[in-house]
């Protein structure tokens, strides 16, 4: 459902927050989308409460705070200023929610009557392509965690002349943050240098498999010459394709709109938000302390091992320029808070990034800075990467679509999306 507000409503009178707190006392929308056996099957429906026949809606200003106990609203996109926000909800609460949008001077919209059936499609089509014969290439499918490891093993391989693989960390469920060094032998005797990280939260797919397309064309294009020679001639690249191992496979295995990781933090309940979790100006808003809710930043900042391993791996470094990759929006923003220092020259850089990606397939981000374009989040790795770390040019890119389908993005938009990201990243990277 798309709502907007039908008049300009200031950002300290939230009415939603009621909305919120009646939301939270009522739901019967479930997440428990268990696994079918035999693997490789992800998800089935035990009975008919546990079905997704939820209702993904769209606000404006709404609270960024999500569970506190049971599921009502689910806020699926960054709370934008002057943009459309995506929930989900269930549909039995339509009878009287929409009243309420309504008195709130709303329009609501539906886009999607029932998430399940999103799902169903996307378990039905990777079901396929699990029991078929023919060889599944990385920018072919959404990948699991086990089987990107073995993409980023084989590929280091063939290269390694051009990458290098290490382990930067360990998860709570003992899986490995992987971490890819690009550069080449040639070129630039001082090297630039660059840190990217992809799937921070584990529903995003999109993510980590535009990490691992930018991957793949840097290492396959570098003998041909033209923009891959370019930036490893004169860059190092370090590469976390997946942020987020275990909820990345949690997402894949039970439950589809995962978004945290996947550590036990008390009252029956799992997860730290990995991206309220970083040491700059940590729980100062848009967080929560609540160990169920979505935005769950942790006991104390900098808990997470997944947070631990980009401090140990980052801080005795330089960095030139950091860029996180999450979805969705289409937007590019950086620091949260007050603008930054330099930030018109911070804006100019994004944007050479920006129109680049729409050369490709005409979709435009937004760009600007958090405090422009969104509410206070505190806790997030770009602004400890430039609050902390001192890297100025420290950019948070919220990959497409805009709507449709939101995170559940068809397998054809992997080398949509990770082809016009390619082409941004490659453009911004030539601008220093």
């Amino acid at each position: 459902m798309e709502i907007s507000f039908g008049k300009p409503v200031h950002e300290d009178v939230l009415p939603l927050k009621e909305i919120l707190k009646i939301a939270l006392k009522l739901d019967d929308c479930s997440r428990r989308i268990h696994v079918q056996e035999p693997i490789p099957l992800r998800f089935r429906r035990a009975n008919a409460r546990d079905r997704f026949p939820c209702t993904i809606k769209v606000l404006v200003n709404a609270s960024k705070k999500r569970y506190d106990g049971n599921i009502l609203l689910d806020v699926w996109n960054d709370i934008s200023r002057n943009r459309s926000v995506h929930l989900m909800f269930n549909q039995t609460k339509m009878s009287w929610m929409m009243p309420l949008f309504e008195t709130l001077h709303m329009k609501p919209e539906i886009m999607h009557r029932n998430v399940q059936q999103l799902v169903d499609v996307e378990e039905n089509m990777l079901r396929m392509q699990a029991r078929s014969s023919v060889p599944r290439g990385i920018q072919d499918t959404f990948h699991n965690y086990d089987q990107l490891s073995d993409w980023l093993k084989q590929i280091v391989a063939t290269y390694p002349q051009l990458a290098v693989l290490q382990s930067i960390g360990k998860t709570y469920e003992n899986r490995d943050i992987w971490l890819i060094k690009l550069t080449s032998n040639s070129g630039a005797t001082n090297k630039k240098t660059a840190f990217l990280d992809f799937g921070i939260h584990a529903r995003e797919w999109i993510s980590p498999a535009t990490g691992a397309y930018i991957i793949n064309e840097l290492l396959t294009k570098y003998a041909s010459g033209g923009d891959a020679k370019t930036i490893l001639d004169s860059w190092e690249l370090h590469i976390v394709p997946m942020l987020n191992p275990d909820g990345y496979q949690y997402s894949h295995t039970k439950e589809r709109m995962w978004r945290k990781n996947r550590k036990p933090v008390g009252n029956n309940c799992y997860g730290v938000d990995l991206n309220r979790n970083f040491g700059y100006q940590f729980n100062t808003g848009g967080s929560s302390s609540s160990p169920c809710s979505d935005t769950f930043h942790g006991g104390i900042a900098m808990s997470e091992n997944e947070a631990k391993a980009l401090q140990t791996y980052m801080t005795p470094r330089k960095w030139d320029t950091y860029l996180t990759f999450h979805s969705y929006g289409q937007i590019g923003k950086g620091y949260t808070g007050v603008d930054p220092p330099r930030f018109a020259e911070l804006k100019a850089k994004a944007k050479i990034g920006a129109d680049a990606i729409r050369s490709v397939n005409g979709r435009a981000y937004t760009i600007g800075s958090s405090a422009q374009l969104l509410y206070v989040a505190s806790g997030g790795s770009e602004d400890w990467t430039a609050g902390s770390l001192g890297i100025t040019y420290s950019y948070c890119l919220e990959l497409p679509p805009t709507g449709g389908t939101g995170f559940i993005a068809p397998v054809a938009e992997i080398k949509k999306t990770g082809a016009e990201t390619f082409v941004g990243v490659v453009a911004y990277l030539k601008s220093f």
